[in-house]
């Protein structure tokens, strides 16, 4: 039901509504946000905190039990500091949710990063509560 041209899951069946990629149970999306929500990473390292750890189980498990199922992990940073640093930061944080969710049996074939510095804020990296939005670690689902 979708052109090919237009097909953004050429190798798995999905909904004409989703580009031609399957939508995603509640469920799914629940354990991609709180994933997404709760992961922490020391200041200016690349090391996950130990309570991102529950949820980061969660996303590993889902990406496990879904052989079809990969994740585009893209890291994100503040404006404060070098860009150059804060590129290599965020692709380093990318790399290191990447080796985690490894470490849980994830085929690390599903798994594609890129660091992103402070290129592209969600938020004004003028305030407080503005540099902690943009400093984050976003994961979508691809399918392989």
């Amino acid at each position: 039901g979708v052109l090919d041209k237009d097909d953004e899951c050429p190798t798995t069946f999905g909904d004409k509504s989703n580009k031609g990629c399957p939508k995603l149970a509640k469920k799914e999306l629940e354990i991609i946000k709180y994933a997404f929500e709760n992961l922490e990473f020391e200041t200016a390292k690349d090391v996950i905190r130990p309570s991102s750890f529950i949820s980061l189980n969660g996303l590993a498990k889902l990406l496990v039990d879904k052989p079809t199922y990969g994740l585009t992990i893209e890291g994100h940073t503040d404006s404060d500091g070098d860009e150059q640093k804060n590129l290599v930061l965020s692709q380093k944080r990318a790399e290191a949710v990447k080796r985690y969710l490894i470490g849980k049996g994830v085929d690390g074939a599903k798994l594609e990063t890129e660091g992103f510095g402070e290129t592209k804020p969600i938020a004004d990296n003028k305030t407080k509560e503005g540099k902690q939005k943009n400093r984050r670690v976003e994961m979508k689902i691809v399918f392989k």
